[in-house]
């Protein structure tokens, strides 16, 4: 229960930012994740004030390709931006794919 309560507060937090909505929710090879995001994506992230991303991937999966995948979307993102992660490891998943929702507002 206390998980589905802190995602609740994490969109809370993220939808409290004034101005357009982007998003996208999909996956791909777990290798590829940053190849997925090009385009207008990574332009909203880039003026986004609030950034929302969770990533749903094999629990084999090592996690720091998440910390890898979350530096870059710092660096691309504005300083002053609010970005929450959360990583959900589960067995339902190909091994070499990534699930993924980004969110963002404040655009």
């Amino acid at each position: 229960m206390e998980n589905i309560e802190i995602k609740q507060n994490d969109y809370k937090t993220i939808l409290s930012y004034k101005g357009k909505i982007d998003g996208i929710v999909d996956s791909c090879n777990i290798n590829e994740f940053l190849n997925c995001i090009e385009g207008s994506l990574k332009k909203s992230i880039s003026k986004a004030k609030g950034i929302l991303i969770n990533f749903i991937l094999h629990e084999e999966q090592s996690l720091f390709i998440i910390t890898d995948y979350m530096a870059a979307i710092h660096n691309l993102a504005d300083e002053d931006a609010d970005i929450i992660f959360n990583t959900e490891q589960v067995l339902n998943i190909d091994k070499d794919k990534i699930s993924y929702e980004i969110i963002t507002t404040g655009l």
